[in-house]
C-alpha cells in the first residue's frame, strides 16, 4: 500500500539543520507525533511519501524560496514541497504544491493532519478528485486550541474534515464534535517511539539534589504557574525545577528564577537534548488543568514522552487519559498551587526503589502497549476498511 502523508513532518536531522541557528524554532510536539506515526506506517508495510509543508515563517527562517527536494530516510521518503515564504502567498503555494503533488503521485490512501491546513486541503482535495481513502488526524479541535487561531483557519480546517472519509483522533469524546455523520474512525491517543531502549531502574547521575522538569509550553492555562508556584511552596530541601520552552508565561517565569535559583529555565531545546533531560531528571511534571474544555479532547503526547523515558510521572488526572494509564503515574489531585505543592512533597518523599520501579513500569507499559508500530496498524486498518 501507498500511502501519501501530508502534514509538516521533517526528518528530525533535516529539521535540526533548517532550525539550527533561528531564534525562534517552531514547537516540536507535532514534529513528533507525525514523524513516529510516518515511521510506524512504514514499519507496517506500507510504502510512505511524506508530502511536507516546512514549518518555516518570516520570523523563523530568513529565506524567501527554498526549492522541493526529496530525500531517503529509512524506509520513508520526504518530499519537501518548495516554499515561497512571503505572507500571503505561502499558504497558498503550500496548498497547490500539495495538491499537484498528490493529484499525480499515484498513492492509495492519502493521510493528513487536519491542522496543518494548507497541506492538508491541497492533499484531500487531491485525493477527493482521485477517489481515494483520506484519514484525517485530528490531535485538536481547532476552535479550542490554546496556542490561539482564527475563524478562517477554523472554517478550513472543518472543511477539511468534512472530506475527510475517516478520521485517527486522541479520545472519544472527540469523535461527536469532528464526526457527525459517523464516519470510520480509530483513537489513537499518542504514540511512543519503538526504538527508545529501557533504561536502568536506578538513575546513573551522583548528585544529591531531586530534579523536577516540565518540558512544553508555557502558558498559564496550561497550569505551568501553579506548578512554579507549587514548586516554590513545596521548599524541598536540595530540590530543583528544570523547564523548557516558551509561551505568554516566560517574561514571568524569568521573574521567579531571579528569586528562586533552584526554578531553571533553560528555553527552547531539541527534542534530543529535552528527551536526554527527562532521562535525567527524577520527577516529570505535567499541571495541565482538568476543568478547561479543551481537556476532555485531548491526551498531551508530553504524558507518552515522560512515561518512556522511564523517570516517573506526576500529572493531574486529565479526562482525556484512559483508564490503563493511572496505576502507572503519581497523580495531583487539587489542582491548586497549594495542592501541587503538596502532591510534588509527597512524591519526593517516596524512597527511591519504590519510586524508580513505578517509573520503570510506565516505560514498559507504553513501549509495549502504544510503540508508534503497534497504535499506527489502527491507521493501516482503517484505510484498509477492517
Amino acid at each position: 500500500m501507498r500511502i501519501d502523508y501530508a502534514s509538516s513532518a521533517m526528518d528530525a536531522q533535516d529539521f535540526a539543520n533548517l532550525f539550527e541557528n533561528s531564534p525562534k524554532a517552531p514547537g516540536q510536539q507535532a514534529q513528533k507525533f507525525n514523524r513516529l506515526m510516518i515511521q510506524g506506517l512504514a514499519e507496517n508495510g506500507a510504502v510512505v511519501r511524506a508530502i511536507t509543508a516546512r514549518p518555516v515563517t518570516g520570523t523563523n527562517c530568513p529565506s524567501r524560496f527554498l526549492s522541493a527536494n526529496s530525500v531517503q530516510r529509512g524506509k520513508v521518503r520526504y518530499h519537501y514541497c518548495s516554499v515561497l515564504n512571503v505572507k500571503g502567498v505561502k499558504i497558498l503555494w503550500q496548498t497547490f504544491s500539495a495538491f499537484v503533488t498528490v493529484l499525480f503521485g499515484g498513492c492509495d490512501a492519502v493521510v493528513t493532519d487536519v491542522l496543518n491546513a494548507s497541506v492538508a486541503y491541497g492533499a484531500v482535495t487531491a485525493a477527493h478528485l482521485r477517489k481515494k481513502p483520506c484519514i484525517g488526524i485530528v490531535t485538536d479541535l481547532p476552535e479550542l486550541m490554546v496556542t490561539g487561531t482564527n475563524q478562517n483557519h477554523v472554517r478550513l480546517v472543518r472543511k477539511i474534515m468534512q472530506k475527510c472519509t475517516g478520521y485517527v483522533l486522541l479520545t472519544e469524546a472527540m469523535n461527536e464534535p469532528v464526526n457527525p455523520e459517523h464516519k470510520p474512525y480509530v483513537i489513537v491517543e499518542a504514540l511512543c517511539d519503538s526504538t527508545i531502549k529501557p533504561q536502568p531502574e536506578v538513575k546513573t547521575h551522583t548528585s544529591c539534589v531531586k530534579k523536577c522538569m516540565y518540558a512544553g509550553l508555557l502558558d498559564a492555562r496550561y497550569g505551568v504557574k501553579a506548578m512554579v508556584d507549587g514548586f516554590v511552596l513545596a521548599n524541598v530541601p536540595d530540590s530543583e525545577l528544570h523547564i523548557y520552552g516558551n509561551g505568554p508565561y516566560v517574561d514571568e517565569l524569568q521573574k521567579v528564577t531571579q528569586e528562586h535559583p533552584n526554578v531553571i529555565y533553560h528555553g527552547i531545546a531539541m527534542n534530543d537534548e529535552v528527551v536526554r533531560a527527562e532521562i535525567e531528571a527524577d520527577l516529570l511534571i505535567n499541571p495541565r488543568p482538568t476543568h478547561e474544555e479543551f481537556t476532555k479532547y485531548s491526551f498531551p503526547s508530553k504524558n507518552m514522552e515522560y512515561m518512556a523515558s522511564g523517570t516517573p510521572v506526576l500529572t493531574t488526572n486529565l479526562p482525556g487519559m484512559p483508564e490503563e494509564y493511572k496505576q502507572y503515574v503519581y497523580l495531583i489531585e487539587d489542582e491548586s498551587a497549594e495542592g501541587i505543592a503538596r502532591a510534588i512533597r509527597s512524591v519526593l518523599l517516596v524512597d527511591s526503589c519504590t519510586h524508580n520501579r513505578r517509573g520503570t513500569a510506565a516505560q514498559e507499559f507504553v513501549l509495549q502497549s502504544k510503540n508508534n508500530i503497534t497504535q499506527s496498524a489502527k491507521v493501516i486498518a482503517l484505510v484498509m476498511g477492517k
